[in-house]
């Protein structure tokens, strides 16, 4: 008589998943408008983290998890503000410039993470975040 052993039930593990996310940035009278230009999720992996912006002003994309958690974010230059270097007097010193643009695009791709539900955007300046955002993930 045979006897067959009984197996562990096996969690399904996803498969990893990237998030692509494409948008232009205005600056408005009422202040900055985000127009999302791509949302989308593929099958794959990141290859090498991105570097997070490193400057005053930035955007900060944030995975939300089903209770509002930040699951995972992302930092990246701010695309209407762009520094410059250039001579500033006769003595050929260079000097650092903020220059603002009144329209950018911006691309960022990040790793999914499980039980994401929303992607949040957020413009912080130094002494101010904005929401600019709040895009629903569940459909992807």
């Amino acid at each position: 008589m045979a006897h067959y052993q009984a197996l562990a039930p096996t969690t399904a593990v996803s498969a990893p998943r990237l998030l692509f996310l494409g948008g232009r940035l205005a600056t408005t009278s009422a202040g900055t408008h985000l127009e999302v230009l791509q949302l989308e999720a593929v099958p794959g992996d990141l290859k090498a983290p991105e570097a997070e912006a490193d400057t005053p002003e930035f955007l900060r994309v944030s995975q939300l998890g089903s209770q509002g958690q930040v699951l995972a974010l992302q930092r990246l230059p701010h695309p209407l503000r762009r520094h410059v270097e250039h001579v500033a007097d006769d003595q050929r010193t260079f000097v650092r410039s903020e220059v603002q643009v009144p329209t950018a695009e911006f691309f960022v791709r990040l790793a999914l993470q499980p039980g994401a539900v929303a992607l949040r955007v957020e413009e912080i300046v130094p002494a101010k975040t904005t929401v600019l955002a709040e895009l629903s993930l569940t459909r992807l």
